[in-house]
């Protein structure tokens, strides 16, 4: 019996522009129906989740930063990870030695290295601001209190740089490349299957009756945490092959559960 739909952001159920079909809206009003919670699993932070929430009139838990946060639908605060201050200088000393952009997230903030046109461009389609500005290492531990390191650039490049950042901080961190151009850095353990997972142990469910979707590398630990896994038809093949199912939408995924549910 499936009990919560947890659905990504980007790509998944924000199409280009932060556009959300209204099939899709739809369907996630359609969840009560069936009892069915709903949640949003996602690499951005916590006040983009309530941005969303607003937009389709429908509340959710939340599990934002690739699961650095977890709140529920009724603001409890679950669980929340940062790195600690020695990970924190070294992961900043090292990630702002690359000619790459920047930006390093906080639990409300994302700061970044520079604002560039292509960052400028990105910006409109946010919710909140970007702060221009990263050279703050001393006031870690303090008033800066960083979540998730990201890198943009080249796909290649990023993949080399991973690996590189694996071989150095590999037992205190996670990686992920959540966009072909982003490459994120999380708290070791940190992953939005282990956010559902702190989710579902608050709401007394298990994990196996989640279902979830998703189109990026970062939804693959979500994908294999549960046998109820719905991949974009739009994502890279790779990450479609760790999905049980295929879909071009949210709303047919929707479709799929409640009317397993229903029989």
């Amino acid at each position: 019996m499936i009990k919560l739909f947890a659905t990504d952001l980007d790509g998944t159920l924000l199409k280009s522009g932060n556009t959300i079909k209204n099939k899709d809206i739809e369907a996630i009003h359609s969840l009560s129906k069936t009892e069915i919670d709903f949640a949003i699993a996602t690499g951005r932070l916590d006040r983009d989740i309530l941005e969303i929430c607003k937009e389709i009139r429908k509340n959710a838990h939340r599990v934002s930063q690739n699961g650095a946060f977890v709140l529920s639908d009724s603001h409890d605060f679950i669980h929340q990870r940062t790195f600690d201050l020695e990970m924190s200088y070294k992961l900043h000393e090292h990630i702002t030695s690359y000619s790459h952009l920047v930006c390093i997230s906080t639990k409300d903030e994302i700061y970044i290295s520079k604002r560039t046109e292509e960052l400028k461009a990105m910006e409109n389609f946010l919710y909140f601001p970007l702060i221009e500005g990263i050279d703050f290492i001393d006031k870690y531990g303090t008033e800066i209190n960083p979540s998730k390191y990201m890198l943009l650039g080249e796909n290649k490049q990023l993949v080399s740089i991973e690996e590189e950042i694996k071989n150095l901080f590999g037992i205190s961190i996670e990686s992920y490349i959540s966009d072909p151009n982003c490459l994120d850095i999380v708290p070791k353990g940190v992953s939005k299957a282990d956010g559902l997972k702190r989710l579902a142990k608050h709401l007394h469910i298990k994990p196996s009756e989640i279902a979830v979707i998703g189109d990026a590398y970062n939804d693959i630990p979500m994908f294999e945490m549960t046998p109820n896994s719905f991949c974009m038809s739009s994502a890279p093949i790779e990450v479609q092959a760790k999905a049980k199912h295929i879909v071009d939408d949210v709303y047919e995924a929707i479709e799929q559960i409640t009317s397993l549910v229903s029989n």
